[in-house]
């Protein structure tokens, strides 16, 4: 592994870890108690990172929304067939030679056009972002990611629907 990889996923926990121990997460919760009923929303979370996956699928379904989790590209797709989710929050990157979260936002947008796309890394430049919004994802997300974004996302989801 490289020293960035590590460097990245040790800050993601650790911003993740601090938000558990500062309350925003239970705070996530009230808030999200109000907007529960609006959000109704089926979710899959698409990480090959399972700390982080984990992390993303608790908040998300904190925030009201049954949540469904893949390790790769390629079982996110066979999870998709007989199940219809209303979003996808993926990992933008995957180890090489792996589909990664581009190659999901095309075949999603072409086999599932309802379905919305948000990608997720923690490092996106501003051209991919445009790149890859005006290929279709409702959002490009900057790991690590907390109630505010969550919720607006999911709101806007919703309110879309």
């Amino acid at each position: 592994m490289c020293i960035r990889y590590i460097t990245t996923k040790w800050c993601i926990l650790r911003s993740v870890w601090h938000s558990l121990e500062f309350g925003i997460y239970e705070e996530l919760m009230l808030s999200a108690r109000t907007t529960q009923s609006e959000v109704n929303t089926i979710a899959l979370v698409v990480d090959d990172d399972n700390d982080i996956r984990s992390a993303i699928a608790r908040m998300l379904s904190r925030c009201g929304c049954t949540v469904t989790e893949a390790a790769s590209i390629e079982d996110a797709i066979e999870k998709l067939k007989p199940q219809e989710f209303n979003i996808i929050f993926s990992d933008l990157r995957f180890e090489e030679g792996q589909m990664n979260g581009e190659d999901l936002l095309a075949y999603t947008t072409q086999e599932y056009p309802a379905t919305k796309v948000v990608l997720m890394s923690a490092s996106i430049n501003p051209k991919q972002k445009s790149d890859l919004l005006g290929k279709g994802a409702a959002y490009c997300l900057q790991k690590p990611f907390f109630k505010n974004t969550c919720l607006e996302v999911l709101s806007e989801i919703a309110q879309a629907s």
